[in-house]
């Protein structure tokens, strides 16, 4: 598994979006995936690519240590979210749902359509889903329950010391990328603009009503998705169903979409005040044929895995960064202790 490049490894390209086209000098094989395989929309991303038997090199940028913060990673990506970043050539692509639009329509891979045409009806609705998906604040909901642990029935799969330290944190990463814009004068509209984004998300998270209230919205997203599959299958018969797909004969990105987001609420156990299975029996059944993929089996091997990357890069670490860094991975170690569980 490879490790983020140095600033001089990487340099100063900011890339551009692609438009789905590829340059005539990059190959397939060339693709770079940056990522943290606990981060939400790396899972969305990661489990598309191994779904499509894609070939790339991986490169894991630790929200655990605040790499996502560094100069280099910065230029990568100086716009967009944390991770992942998708880099082709001199292309790259910042946003989740359009690197995997990008994966589908590569040669050198399978023949599996994850994101269908929007001229059809199945393109259409898979659309409108990641849509309504995108729209939910997976972030603040997270966040949420750290600072609320209350709002939580189930209770939270993150030890507790660990919730508490990335609250003591949280306000040491927007002084931090503060002090970055000074040091780094050409990153400084980046470091600002994403200091200030941050501190606009700490406004929602630590406003208990808000978090409730997307919290509590989320029951009507799941009642629209077990509409949807009553509509397709019989509860009867899905006990014995080798398959259930939201929309169309073959799996697409709205499937995968709502396998990882089951997955974060099961990790901050929300999942059965949100999506209980007495009301929700075909979503969870979807949910349990998704976990038997081979794809989820992968994602969850190299979540497995990540206490080892984490721990080369804790050496690496001072002691105040890594204080520091501690604020911002949410789901860095009750991800280990999720897949524990999983596994069990």
């Amino acid at each position: 598994m490879s490790t983020v490049p140095s600033d001089k490894e990487a340099g100063d390209n900011t890339g551009q979006q692609l438009d789905g086209s590829e340059t005539q000098t990059s190959k397939v094989e060339d693709i770079v995936v940056y990522y943290f395989p606990t981060s939400y929309s790396s899972q969305k991303v990661l489990v598309s690519i191994y779904e499509k038997h894609l070939k790339f090199k991986p490169c894991i940028v630790s929200l655990f240590h605040g790499q996502h913060m560094e100069p280099w990673y910065v230029r990568l990506n100086p716009h967009g979210a944390h991770v992942p970043v998708l880099v082709h050539g001199e292309h790259v692509i910042s946003d989740p749902d359009k690197i995997i639009e990008y994966v589908d329509k590569l040669p050198g891979t399978n023949n599996l359509i994850l994101v269908p045409g929007r001229s059809s009806l199945v393109g259409q609705q898979v659309a409108k889903f990641q849509e309504t998906l995108e729209k939910i604040p997976v972030d603040v909901i997270s966040y949420g329950i750290i600072f609320h642990p209350q709002l939580s029935e189930n209770g939270c799969q993150l030890p507790v010391a660990i919730q508490r330290s990335m609250r003591e944190n949280f306000a040491n990463r927007l002084r931090y990328l503060i002090s970055l814009s000074t040091v780094y004068p050409d990153l400084r509209d980046c470091y600002l603009a994403k200091s200030q984004t941050a501190a606009e998300k700490y406004d929602l998270i630590t406003d208990e009503d808000k978090v409730k209230g997307h919290i509590d919205q989320l029951a009507n997203f799941f009642e629209n998705v077990e509409g949807e599959l009553r509509q397709r299958y019989s509860i009867d018969e899905s006990t014995s169903a080798d398959v259930i797909y939201l929309f169309g004969n073959s799996l697409t990105v709205a499937d995968i979409g709502l396998y990882v987001l089951i997955t974060r609420l099961h990790l901050l156990g929300l999942l059965p005040q949100c999506m209980p299975t007495s009301r929700f029996p075909l979503t969870h059944r979807h949910y349990t044929l998704m976990s038997a993929r081979p794809s989820i089996t992968r994602l969850l091997q190299e979540v497995s895995q990540l206490r080892y990357t984490l721990l080369v890069e804790d050496i690496k670490a001072s002691g105040a960064y890594f204080a520091l860094a501690l604020g911002t991975g949410l789901v860095v170690l009750a991800a280990y202790y999720l897949i524990k569980k999983l596994k069990s």
